[in-house]
């Protein structure tokens, strides 16, 4: 009963053998319709499967680099291609210099002189001019961010009340800033002195004219992609006060 239930090894068995197949069958295998007829889908579909297979990688790959090219693109069409230039023209109208045109470094204190000094006189002008009040108050704005003390003890300063508004106040009133000194008390911190000077809406002194001084924390930001066009031109160089205070000098 044994040899009935033993199963033929591989070598033994013609159907697993590596002949080639001539009309579905192998060399010295009798003729089967239906065995051969098997063989002849399997190898079939096995090529089949195998032609699918290689198109598919094929395709993938295509994918990749089509995505590949597409995100290159993109990158290149998002970088600036204009470039700037200075030109100087002497008296008699010939060139100079040319020469590609350089941001300059915001940590020059020339720089963050004139930034601090336009910034504290505009925030305590008062002027009967509503345009140029606006203008005044909008710049001090672009030099504050939300997220810090400035921006809020400037808003109260503002718009607290009607008292501290300068468009009220500029109804009865008018305040010009003279700065006097600007100095570097830290890196990050400086001391502004000016003299304030107040007259009715007729010209004549409201009072003698008194000194202020006031500490001012300023840090600079780069630019990112998320600055925008009005940012750069209200605060090109992008120094923003975090903290301030000021006090009357006796």
């Amino acid at each position: 009963m044994n040899w009935l239930l033993k199963k033929k090894s591989a070598d033994e068995d013609q159907r697993r053998t590596h002949e080639p197949l001539v009309g579905g069958r192998r060399q010295g295998e009798n003729e089967n319709p239906y065995l051969a007829a098997r063989r002849t889908w399997n190898d079939q579909t096995a090529a089949n499967k195998a032609a699918r297979q290689m198109w598919q990688l094929l395709g993938i790959l295509s994918l990749l680099i089509a995505l590949a090219g597409v995100g290159g693109m993109i990158h290149i069409g998002s970088q600036s291609k204009i470039e700037p230039y200075v030109v100087e023209v002497d008296k008699l109208g010939q060139f100079v210099v040319v020469a590609p045109a350089q941001r300059a470094n915001a940590t020059d204190p020339r720089i963050i002189h004139a930034s601090l000094a336009s910034f504290i006189s505009d925030l305590r002008l008062v002027s009967p001019d509503a345009s140029l009040q606006r203008k005044a108050v909008l710049f001090v704005y672009s030099m504050l961010s939300p997220k810090e003390a400035a921006f809020g003890k400037a808003n109260e300063f503002l718009n607290g009340t009607d008292e501290s508004s300068p468009f009220k106040r500029a109804e009865k009133e008018m305040v010009s800033i003279e700065i006097d000194s600007i100095i570097p008390q830290t890196p990050d911190t400086w001391q502004v002195d000016w003299i304030e000077t107040a007259r009715d809406r007729q010209g004549i002194l409201k009072d003698k004219p008194f000194r202020m001084r006031a500490l001012v924390t300023i840090q600079t930001v780069g630019t990112t992609p998320q600055t925008t066009e009005e940012q750069l031109r209200n605060n090109p160089f992008g120094i923003y006060v975090r903290d301030f205070s000021w006090s009357k000098q006796l």
